[in-house]
């Protein structure tokens, strides 16, 4: 279980045993926000040579004040869209040796929402990920939304068989 807060995972596998007994669960720290926590995880996983099935990309956060990331991106777009855009691409081998070890097809599920539509004027303003003073909350968080969607329908063209 890839969790931001390992006190609070502790506490949600400890109340999946009660439940599942027979669970195997196992508790890892993974800040989407931070691509070093991205990075460290993929390879703790990868070493493992466990296999993978599925990754749902679920973390987010929506409408926060203006902020940066540690690595310097502006919050929403570094949570929403480039850790989990990081993430995708270093677990997407494993994935893949997965599907033909298994001869199971996989599956990357990426949570976007109805908010892509809402977004600056030009979409996705790249040239001002960063610029505090064009910030918009809601445009921020439809333009991570949008980059969402649109990783989403560039992994489906690369990933067809």
């Amino acid at each position: 279980m890839p969790v931001r807060n390992l006190e609070s995972g502790k506490k949600v596998k400890e109340s999946i045993a009660k439940k599942i007994p027979n669970a195997k669960l196992e508790v890892t720290e993974l800040d989407v926000s931070l691509l070093q926590s991205i990075r460290k995880f993929a390879s703790q996983y990868c070493s493992k040579g466990l296999p993978l099935n599925i990754l749902i990309l679920n973390a987010g956060i929506m409408s926060p004040p203006f902020g940066l990331s540690k690595d310097n991106i502006e919050l929403q777009f570094a949570t929403n869209h480039v850790g989990n855009f990081l993430l995708t691409n270093l677990l997407l081998d494993t994935m893949k040796k997965t599907m033909r070890e298994s001869r199971k097809e996989g599956r990357i599920v990426i949570l976007s929402s109805e908010v892509h539509r809402v977004t600056y004027k030009g979409g996705i303003m790249f040239d001002k990920i960063n610029d505090e003073k064009s910030y918009n909350a809601l445009y921020a968080y439809g333009q991570s939304k949008l980059a969402n969607a649109l990783h989403a329908f560039e992994l489906t063209r690369r990933l067809q068989v």
